[in-house]
């Protein structure tokens, strides 16, 4: 990917607090020290211990670690696992003093920021030899790279152009019960969204529903968000349990498909399994969200040095490549998007919302009431 997107994501958003010292914490050290390291040193430290296990929420995790074992003679084990569920296997390896699990590459920021690193379950760190690669915004803790999520429609019945350019629309009758959405119960990203959006882009919210109704927004809620997000809960969604599962509702043949909130990655099966979809590039005032990943190393783990290659091998465009080519994004300003990614994100990042890291703590304070507020709207 060009030098100029990765800049462009860095300046598109106020990241810049270490997430790890805000909390009061220091990070332990694991392994070999920083002033000790060097690439030769740690591989030498890591051929002395034994396998490791590495989960992230996409199944490209699987090649990632066969990629790994490959380079390195070393061995890992791939596993895809969901965020919320990562969460719970690190917290409960830590309490029982049993670590199974080496790796993660976290996708809920604002629980690794004010739980798994306060807490001691696990550790953020950077290679010292990538620092100058990874820009500052994403270093604390080290960001791997941002998953695209945007709003897709159907090609084969709508073209070129998406049949949606806003946010509100949604909502409205006419996209009743045609809306494919991953459950937002499941996926703690969409609420931190929500919560982002309520706290940064309020004004951006109000300003999108003028633009679709030709009125001003009257509400009761606490904030425009809050009334589109409640809006759009009540409007019969079509929920899914991942998003695997929504984009082949939104590429099904049917006269008036759904529009589908997914993962970039997504588009890849869309191809493979011949069907159209498109991202809604019209889409106002986001075509849809960035979502980061956190290297976290297991903070009991029994093999430190070799979790710590894996972390810097992630953190490389070699390591990172299978996820690449699903339209991730890596932090290291070398690694180039593939030409043949399937979705065409890079042609629309500068559109996507980017989270305000510094206020992720208070997502994940307001999580619980995010969740109770779309479970009392959706039922």
């Amino acid at each position: 990917m060009p030098r100029t997107l990765i800049h462009l994501l860095a300046g598109a958003s106020v990241m810049t607090i270490g997430l790890t010292a805000a909390a009061g914490q220091e990070a332990k050290e694991i392994g070999i020290s920083d002033s000790a390291y060097s690439l030769e040193a740690l591989i030498e430290a890591a051929k002395k211990e034994g396998p490791i296990t590495v989960i992230d929420a996409t199944g490209k995790i699987v090649s990632m670690a066969e990629n790994f074992s490959q380079k390195y003679g070393l061995k890992a084990t791939g596993v895809k696992m969901s965020g919320q569920d990562q969460e719970q296997i690190i917290a409960r390896e830590a309490a029982a003093g049993n670590v199974r699990t080496d790796v993660f590459n976290m996708s809920n920021l604002p629980s690794v920021a004010s739980q798994i690193l306060p807490q001691g379950f696990g550790i953020s760190w950077l290679a010292p030899d990538l620092k100058a690669k990874i820009p500052m915004q994403y270093q604390n803790p080290a960001i791997t790279s941002n998953n695209p999520w945007v709003f897709a429609y159907n090609t084969s019945v709508h073209g070129e152009t998406c049949p949606v350019d806003n946010l509100w629309a949604l909502t409205t009758q006419e996209w009743k019960g045609r809306v494919a959405i991953p459950d937002p119960l499941l996926r703690n990203e969409t609420m931190f969204w929500f919560n982002q959006l309520a706290t940064h882009e309020d004004e951006a919210m109000r300003e999108a529903y003028k633009a679709h109704f030709g009125e001003e927004l009257k509400t009761d809620e606490a904030s425009a968000t809050a009334e589109w997000v409640k809006r759009l809960a009540q409007n019969k969604l079509k929920v899914t349990k991942s998003d695997t599962d929504v984009g082949p509702i939104v590429g099904a043949a049917d006269e008036k498909p759904p529009i589908g909130f997914l993962s970039a990655a997504i588009f890849r099966d869309a191809k493979k399994d011949g069907y159209g979809m498109g991202i809604c590039k019209e889409m106002k005032p986001w075509v849809g969200q960035l979502t980061p990943r956190v290297a976290v190393i297991a903070a009991g783990t029994k093999s430190p040095n070799t979790a710590k290659l894996f972390v810097h091998f992630m953190m490389t465009e070699e390591g990172m490549a299978p996820q690449l080519s699903d339209g991730k994004i890596s932090t290291n300003t070398d690694a180039k998007m593939p030409a043949d990614e399937a979705s065409g994100i890079a042609n629309v990042i500068d559109r996507l919302y980017v989270n305000h890291s510094e206020t992720t703590p208070d997502d994940f304070a307001k999580l619980q009431d995010w969740q109770d507020f779309w479970l009392t709207n959706s039922r």
